[in-house]
């Protein structure tokens, strides 16, 4: 394919640039519980130990993912029924709403129990909301530039992980502005605030998608796609879970555990953090749209393959320059390896299906995987870390437990394919 043929549309230039900005929007407000959790926990779980809060706290952050598989049951059958636009819409509001609740919530010490209820209720909403939406973005940009995947998934996973950057860069600029009693009092619910505001954006922008071609040409719809996919394409969902093991684990610890780890575990100052977190974020997103690039060049098999290889020596290089004091040349390597996983799996992942069980497929994959290996790795970690398994040893487990997983995956994946990917 020529270069030529790579330049987009003005048409397909706006249809990632609309699903970049909203997915970008719709990750920074997930994200942010995150970052932040760490100012606020113990005014939703009081406790004399620090270290049982933040546990705590990311208890509900499990629970958040638990309730992305259900989301994307529910949303993909909305999706593959009635069309991927209609998710995009609803999903935006769901999040707008849920992080507004968070930011506008009373503590423990106001409420007392229905604090953390409320806490978990709209964590479970965002977390619903997210389960469809990450998927519809990926099916969306598949179906809607098919021989330019790597440019449209390039530019919109770029898009993605810079809600990333966003909740680093005011999480910064929070730290410069307010003291650290401050951002604990008060500061942590700006974020959240913001991020109901900028969904509000969001939704305003999606009403101008077109729905996709591919989605409109389906005939045959199955009734109940989830049956149907159980039936016909669960080698395929199971290659997926498996593959997606890198993404879900790698953005975890990389990105949303990490501030947590280097502050509360490691004891490093939470200014010094606020500067390092954006800088490895900007060599993420940069990695991102490089890697999408490339992938209209080279198979995500090949891609996929090269970074599991280079995984098994940089994951643990990482921490061992982390553990010499090297943060930043740690951190980044780590964020450098999440942008190769971001960019790469959720391409795979869309080819493992047929159009009409589409979005269904790619969102159970996905969630399920998120959840198992995204969601569990904070409390895992910590956990692991409390009860006197090494600081650096932890994290690492982890990291290989994820690496061996999506290299079964990716092999399981070339073999039940819908598409080529060899």
């Amino acid at each position: 394919m020529t270069v030529n043929n790579l330049a987009l549309t003005k048409q397909e230039k706006k249809i990632v640039t609309l699903a970049a900005l909203g997915g970008m929007l719709e990750f920074y407000d997930f994200i942010i519980y995150g970052i932040f959790s760490v100012y606020f926990a113990h005014q939703f779980f009081p406790s004399g130990n620090e270290m049982v809060s933040i546990i705590e706290s990311y208890v509900v952050f499990i629970l958040g993912y638990i309730a992305r598989p259900i989301g994307g049951i529910i949303f993909s059958h909305v999706g593959d029924e009635h069309g991927r636009k209609k998710v995009l819409i609803i999903t935006i509001i769901l999040m707008g709403l849920s992080s507004l609740g968070i930011g506008l919530l009373p503590t423990y010490e106001q409420i007392g129990i229905f604090a953390p209820i409320g806490l978990l209720i709209f964590r479970l909403l965002q977390g619903f909301a997210l389960g469809g939406e990450l998927p519809s973005t990926y099916v969306y940009i598949n179906e809607s530039m098919p021989h330019k995947r790597g440019t449209g998934f390039g530019i919109t996973m770029t898009g993605v992980n810079s809600g990333l950057l966003l909740g680093m860069i005011i999480n910064h600029g929070l730290s410069l502005i307010l003291t650290t009693e401050q951002i604990t009092e008060y500061g942590w619910r700006i974020p959240f605030i913001i991020g109901g505001a900028l969904c509000v954006l969001s939704y305003k922008i999606r009403q101008s998608l077109q729905e996709t071609t591919a989605f409109e040409r389906i005939e045959n719809k199955p009734d109940f796609p989830i049956v149907y996919l159980f039936k016909n394409h669960l080698p395929q969902m199971i290659a997926g879970i498996a593959a997606t093991a890198i993404m879900s684990g790698l953005v975890v610890v990389a990105i949303v555990f990490m501030p947590t780890y280097l502050s509360k575990m490691l004891g490093v100052d939470t200014k010094i953090i606020s500067y390092i977190m954006p800088i490895a974020l900007l060599l993420n997103v940069t990695t991102i749209y490089i890697t999408g690039r490339f992938a209209n060049h080279a198979s995500p098999y090949i891609i996929l393959r090269n970074l599991l290889l280079s995984s098994i020596i940089l994951a643990p290089l990482s921490y061992f320059a982390i553990s010499y004091g090297y943060i930043l040349i740690g951190v980044s390597i780590l964020s450098i390896l999440e942008g190769i996983a971001a960019m790469i799996i959720p391409m795979l992942i869309t080819y493992l299906f047929p159009a009409q069980i589409r979005l269904t497929g790619v969102a159970l994959s996905y969630n399920i995987s998120f959840t198992i290996f995204g969601g569990l790795a904070p409390i895992v970690i910590s956990s692991a870390i409390n009860s006197g398994v090494g600081i650096y040893t932890a994290p690492i487990s982890f990291i290989a437990i994820i690496i061996t997983c999506s290299i079964f995956g990716l092999i399981y994946a070339k073999r039940h394919s819908e598409e080529s990917i060899s």
